[in-house]
């Protein structure tokens, strides 16, 4: 589901930048909150690691959230990479949020919404990214024969 986010967020965004508004804001961040949060949700949580050896400082912390190191770093290369680009589509999309649209003005009300859409989908795609990414880190863990 997340990886499904994360390509609905990047397809709608690269239409938003060649200035084509396929959908409403209502619609687009729906359709990407409920394709990202539960994956994103689902790779944070299976993503602990049981603290094995020498004691955590605090005795009530059994658990401690792992970095995606199971990965390859060509992977690791490509989530960065669309991490990135979402936070850049995202800070770029801000500027606009700021200027004043004139009542009657259409246009500027659709660059307006534009951008709104381009912040939402900025945030959401780069949750996706991260999403995925600890997904796919605890699934290679959890394979037999995995060295972690």
């Amino acid at each position: 589901m997340c990886v499904g986010g994360v390509l609905w967020a990047a397809g709608l965004v690269g239409a938003l930048l060649s200035g084509v508004l396929l959908f409403p804001t209502a619609v687009v961040v729906v359709v990407a909150a409920a394709l990202v949060l539960p994956g994103f949700a689902a790779g944070v949580v299976t993503n602990r690691r049981i603290v094995r050896g020498r004691q955590p400082q605090s005795g009530w912390v059994r658990s401690v959230w792992a970095p995606p190191v199971d990965l390859p770093r060509w992977g690791l290369v490509i989530a960065g990479v669309l991490v990135l680009a979402f936070w850049v589509a995202g800070i770029s999309a801000l500027t606009g949020l700021s200027q004043h649209v004139p009542a009657g003005d259409q246009a500027a009300r659709d660059r307006q919404v534009s951008h709104q859409q381009r912040f939402a989908l900025g945030v959401l795609g780069g949750l996706g990214t991260g999403g995925t990414t600890l997904a796919a880190a605890s699934l290679l863990r959890s394979r037999p024969g995995s060295p972690r």
